[in-house]
């Protein structure tokens, strides 16, 4: 147990060397992101290290369970060693998608293929990982996917990736939304060191973004996608979460942004997976603080959660979630 806290110490005293010398550091200023006002207006030049910082701790984390195999009997995100080995290759493979597209920017529907790809070889390396039925909070019943359940899971993992990646626009939006649910996962599931590091982290990076030094980046916006996807689909499947629609209540919002964005952008005859600045943190930044726009955001976020804290029916939950969005939205446009 007390090298358990040596350990998590470690990664504190890392992530403060980061945060101190991040200026000199080249591997994290690799990728710049350059403002073109036109759907970039931060006022200079600015690293895309994100990504970056959460992955880099990931490795060490990785290194430090080959050596103490102990430590990874108590993280229940691996049966084994072969699903952490593939959890940190797929986790690799999408940060380095996410790389690319930071550097050369690639057309999204390469992306997005190339993405696809990866989901798959993950459940070919991971069958755990893969959905194989549905149970909701207000049917009693039980859906078994049977021959769908692969094609189920890589739609899960793809719909979230994309909603993530689309709801990341802001200054601290992406990490305060992860920070939320890793802390969530800490308090009322597992206190495991991977939870630990990647709050370490994503407070390390958070900062960084606070004085405007980093943003997250694809590599950044992806990976954090891709884990939480990974640790609520093997909370599920391991029954700490016993319905799927509990599992939606988290991703709501991003899921809510994306069905919109996508309405409007196939209505209007565009690409659904093209950017632009329609989203909701786009919306309310026109009238408001980068602080009220991020409380309005959080609070939208946890709203769901809070109400399903309570014991509040799900059908009833995801409703009046639905009303807030949307009525918040024709608000803003309307004035």
């Amino acid at each position: 147990m007390n090298f358990y806290y040596l350990i998590t110490l470690f990664f504190v005293l890392f992530n403060l060397l980061i945060i101190k010398n991040f200026s000199k550091i080249k591997f994290f200023h690799l990728n710049i992101d350059k403002p073109d006002n036109k759907r970039k207006f931060h006022p200079k030049p600015t690293a895309l290290a994100g990504g970056q910082i959460i992955y880099l701790n990931i490795l060490i984390y990785w290194f430090f369970l080959i050596f103490f195999e102990d430590f990874l009997e108590k993280e229940i995100f691996f049966q084994d060693v072969h699903s952490m080995n593939s959890f940190i290759l797929i986790s690799s493979l999408i940060f380095l998608i996410g790389f690319i597209d930071d550097k050369i920017n690639l057309k999204a529907n390469h992306k997005f293929i190339i993405i696809f790809a990866i989901i798959i070889l993950f459940l070919f390396l991971d069958k755990n990982i893969i959905i194989n039925q549905i149970k909701l909070s207000f049917i009693e019943r039980v859906f078994f996917l049977n021959q769908f359940n692969i094609f189920f899971t890589i739609f899960c993992f793809l719909v979230y990736l994309n909603a993530f990646n689309m709801f990341d626009g802001i200054n601290l939006q992406s990490s305060f939304y992860s920070l939320f649910i890793f802390f969530y996962i800490m308090i009322f599931f597992t206190n495991s060191l991977l939870i630990n590091i990647l709050i370490i982290s994503l407070i390390c990076f958070s900062y960084l973004n606070f004085k405007n030094k980093t943003f997250l980046g694809d590599s950044g916006s992806l990976l954090l996608a891709f884990i939480i996807s990974y640790f609520f689909i093997n909370l599920y499947n391991l029954n700490y979460i016993d319905y799927a629609d509990k599992v939606c209540l988290f991703m709501l919002i991003p899921g809510l942004d994306l069905l919109r964005l996508f309405t409007v952008r196939i209505y209007n005859k565009k690409n659904p997976l093209n950017s632009d600045r329609n989203h909701l943190h786009h919306i309310l930044i026109k009238r408001y603080s980068l602080e009220k726009t991020l409380l309005i955001i959080l609070f939208m976020i946890s709203f769901p959660i809070i109400l399903d804290y309570f014991n509040i029916d799900v059908i009833y939950t995801i409703t009046l979630t639905f009303l807030t969005y949307f009525i918040l939205i024709i608000y803003q446009k309307k004035n």
